[in-house]
């Protein structure tokens, strides 16, 4: 069976990155859905959010979806 997980990383101002498992999924759009609810609550806390359109080198949170085969 494959799940997809939900992958979150923080950046603190030094530059260090802790990763976390945000979610697991067995449907990709599920995860996908997920992936949105939190970047717009992180943005709505204030948070530099890094994705496609992200240039600034200091962002603070991102999230990545990958699948895993749990068998």
């Amino acid at each position: 069976m494959v799940v997809f997980v939900l992958v979150r990383e923080d950046q603190n101002e030094h530059g260090y990155i802790d990763t976390s498992v945000a979610g697991m999924f067995r449907d990709e759009r599920d995860a996908a859905s997920e992936e949105v609810l939190q970047r717009h609550r992180a943005v709505a806390a204030g948070l530099i959010v890094e994705d496609e359109e992200c240039t600034n080198p200091a962002w603070q949170t991102a999230w990545r979806i990958g699948a895993h085969d749990s068998g």
